[in-house]
């Protein structure tokens, strides 16, 4: 049959990529396999290496493993298909199966296209890592992966120092470590005059066509010690648009793994928070973190946006000032427990003249919580408990509160799944949620949501993950996958200023929609919530009684 239809599988692999399908992904994965094993010529490998760069970019390590074994089993062995195997082992955390791939690279007779070095580079990455996950200088086996790892780049940086950059920084960066690990290192260059040498060989930032320049510049100028040239450098390698999520979290895990940086010490405590907020805005970067750790890194992250922005203006701390905010919002959300403790889902605060008129508070706005009717409605029905029977657990917060015994509005499960209900005695010291009453749209690309709850019940962790919006109605919004949201009656936000435009509900796979969505045909996975909008013209219809 011949390969005349590569274009075929790229736009099917980009287009289920860029809706985040996964289990269409996963499909067409599987076909070209299928169609792999039954041709008799191997894949070109110009759309091959297409094929496991667009898996890469979204992080799909595993599929791109496969794929790539696959490819090199039928024939298609060129150099940059066996080097990308070896990669996505290594994104996988599976080291060492990837050494014999890139070791046999490493002895190509030519290197015309850069192959060998790159081997080279990732032999180093497998050994630092080894190295790093080993955390014990003293132990010999240790000791042999740092002096392996250091080989491996200082050899290849010496082919072709103006080339071969990124393997320049990493053996400043091994000098650095071992300088704190208290390894004594010899033969090894200085590593001040090293740093000084990659630093002179990067373009101008201006001139930076690929991001991971910026990244080395960033590791060359902190080696150095030249703290506002090193916050500067940050700040445009987070800016600019070739940066992904995947990049950027390789980034911080060699600043705090490495170099050893911590948010609690200069400069860590400028470069960590605003790499962190980078990465969590991009597509496809997520967040967890402990009730007990929200207030930390929210001063942590506001000392490093007043520190930069006193440096280089308000406009360069947006997304620093978009992560606190989005920190802050976790005050308000609690988890719905059971009187045992046990979590059974999310609610979060609002001010009841967000949705109520004043016929039904004449004494003033409340502070009320918004959670699901399958969790809490009056009566309890169809598994769901009462007022009486629910608390409201804020874990940032650390305090537990009692709901009033009577609900204020409720909407079935088969309708809106929502339920208002106010406090008790005590309310919490923390602000209402504000909403997003316009109508979602859909855009290309996708809008982003986020969505911040208590997945599974969790007695510990919240989570804070992205999504991206699949389609929408008047009434509903389908965002990603099932296995990346929070749990029932969790708020999910808009992306610019964290208003919250849906209460989400459920998730699962779904086949075809009831009414005119907009944005991507189902069968897909999503994550379903319940407009603010479609919620609000709801109780203005039937608006309940005095409260």
């Amino acid at each position: 049959m011949g390969w005349s239809d590569t274009f075929e599988f790229q736009n099917r692999l980009d287009a289920a990529l860029a809706r985040y399908q996964w289990n269409a992904v996963a499909t067409t994965c599987s076909d070209l396999v299928t169609r792999l094993q039954r041709e008799g010529t191997p894949y070109p490998e110009p759309a091959a290496r297409q094929i496991l760069a667009s898996l890469r970019k979204k992080r799909q390590f595993a599929l791109a493993a496969r794929v790539a074994e696959t490819f090199v089993r039928f024939g298609q062995n060129a150099a940059r298909i066996r080097r990308q195997y070896a990669q996505a082992l290594i994104d996988q955390g599976i080291l060492l199966a990837s050494e014999p791939v890139l070791q046999a690279l490493t002895l190509e007779s030519s290197d015309a296209d850069g192959e060998v070095a790159e081997a080279h580079g990732l032999l180093g990455r497998v050994y630092k890592q080894l190295y790093v996950n080993a955390d014990s200088p003293s132990n010999p086996y240790a000791r042999a992966f740092f002096e392996r790892a250091l080989s491996e780049y200082l050899e290849t940086y010496r082919l072709d120092p103006r080339r071969y950059s990124w393997h320049g920084i990493n053996v400043v960066a091994l000098l650095h470590r071992a300088k704190k690990d208290g390894i004594e290192v010899q033969r090894a260059p200085d590593a001040t005059a090293l740093a000084e040498a990659v630093l002179a060989a990067l373009p101008e930032p201006a001139k930076v066509v690929n991001s991971f320049d910026l990244a080395t510049r960033l590791e060359a100028l902190l080696a150095l010690g030249r703290t506002t040239d090193v916050e500067q450098a940050a700040l445009d390698y987070t800016a600019h648009p070739d940066a992904d999520a995947f990049e950027i979290g390789s980034t911080l895990r060699q600043l705090e793994e490495v170099w050893q940086l911590t948010p609690d010490a200069p400069p860590g405590s400028t470069l960590v928070p605003l790499l962190r907020a980078a990465k969590l805005r991009r597509e496809g970067g997520s967040l967890q973190t402990s009730p007990q750790d929200v207030d930390p890194e929210i001063a942590i992250v506001h000392q490093a946006a007043v520190r930069l922005e006193r440096t280089f203006g308000e406009d360069k701390t947006v997304t620093l000032q978009w992560y606190e905010k989005g920190l802050r919002q976790t005050k308000s959300v609690a988890r719905i427990d059971r009187l045992n403790g046990k979590g059974v889902g999310t609610g979060w605060l609002v001010q009841s003249d967000e949705f109520f008129s004043s016929d039904v508070f004449p004494e003033g706005p409340q502070l009320l919580l918004v959670t699901n009717a399958h969790v809490i409605t009056q009566d309890g029905v169809e598994g769901a408990l009462t007022p009486e029977d629910a608390r409201a657990n804020f874990q940032a917060l650390n305090r537990t509160f009692e709901f009033a015994p009577r609900v204020v509005w409720s909407s079935p499960v088969k309708a809106l799944d929502a339920t208002f209900l106010a406090f008790r005695n005590d309310r919490p010291d923390a602000q209402p949620l504000s909403v997003f009453g316009k109508k979602v749209r859909f855009t290309e690309p996708a809008s982003r949501l986020y969505v911040i709850g208590y997945p599974g019940g969790n007695d510990v962790r919240l989570s804070l993950d992205d999504n991206a919006l699949l389609g929408c109605s008047e009434r509903l919004l389908h965002y990603r996958t099932p296995t990346e949201g929070g749990s029932s009656g969790s708020p999910v936000f808009e992306a610019e200023d964290w208003r919250v435009a849906a209460l989400h509900h459920a998730g699962g796979r779904f086949e075809r929609v009831e009414e005119a969505f907009d944005g991507t045909p189902p069968p897909y996975d999503a994550n379903e919530g319940i407009t603010v909008r479609a919620i609000k013209a709801a109780i203005a219809a039937a608006p309940p009684p005095r409260f």
